[in-house]
């Protein structure tokens, strides 16, 4: 049997750990199938999935800046995906392209196997962007869901509460929160972590509240800042690895080896 082939496409894509993951997850499975990152240009991007429909391959995940354009070049959108706008993985179904969103319910199995009850909890996100929208998606069965946004006006925001990113806007939504969760790029830069996490007001949350990052190469200022003030934090190895199980499962109708992917993510980084 030939053996099977999955991507993971970008632009830049050298930094991706899915590849990691997922080979550790085939080889655990006994699935003779390997991931290799394909870097994609924009222009390129519909001849490309336009091969790979072509070459039967066994699934794609999609990384920044494909996920809202490869959302057009699908045959069918999954719904979590049609409400989001974005794509982060792709199933071929015989000749049909269906795209799919794993980030909203990867975030969200992140954070309740790290302990959270979602259900009845308040929760506030930094940043109005494609990732925020995904996270708020996934949080819809809390009890509610606040955006704080440097332009909260902005007509893409209507899917939730905005409310403009001030020092007392921050005070006063983080007092009510049980969940903070960045969705801003500004951990992903230690030059800007630290000035970023340095005008929160972390002093202003409720002592049960948690904190919660997308970044997962490293441990954010914001982190080891709410950690230090007994705050649970959850980073985005958690929601990498369990989108990554989620579109394991989709390609092969399987149950992930979360334990298994995890592993191989630390180790890759």
């Amino acid at each position: 049997m030939t053996r099977r082939e999955a991507f993971v496409i970008g632009w830049p894509i050298a930094h991706s750990r899915s590849p990691a993951m997922m080979n550790a997850a085939f080889a655990a499975l006994g699935i003779d199938a390997v991931m290799t990152p394909m870097a994609v240009e924009p222009e390129q991007l519909p001849a490309v999935i336009a091969r790979l429909r072509a070459g039967g391959m066994l699934g794609a995940s999609v990384t920044i800046p494909h996920k809202l354009a490869v959302a057009a070049l699908c045959d069918e959108l999954a719904p979590a995906a049609r409400a989001i706008g974005a794509v982060n993985c792709l199933e071929l179904a015989g000749d049909r392209l269906i795209g799919h969103n794993t980030d909203e319910a990867g975030f969200v199995d992140g954070l309740v196997a790290a302990g959270f009850v979602l259900r009845g909890k308040r929760a506030v996100l930094l940043g109005g962007g494609g990732a925020a929208r995904a996270v708020a998606y996934g949080l819809r069965g809390a009890r509610a869901v606040e955006v704080i946004a440097r332009r909260p006006d902005d007509p893409s925001l209507a899917w939730a509460p905005a409310w403009p990113w001030t020092d007392a806007q921050l005070r006063e939504c983080f007092a009510r929160a049980d969940l903070v969760v960045d969705c801003t790029s500004a951990g992903l830069d230690p030059a800007t972590d630290v000035t970023f996490t340095a005008a929160l007001p972390l002093d202003a949350l409720a002592p049960g509240a948690w904190v919660a990052t997308l970044v997962y190469h490293r441990r954010t200022d914001l982190l080891q800042r709410a950690s230090a003030l007994g705050h649970s934090t959850v980073d985005g190895r958690a929601m990498l690895v369990h989108q990554g199980a989620r579109a394991l499962t989709i390609w092969t109708g399987l149950p992930a080896p979360i334990d298994v992917m995890a592993r191989a993510l630390d180790a890759s980084l």
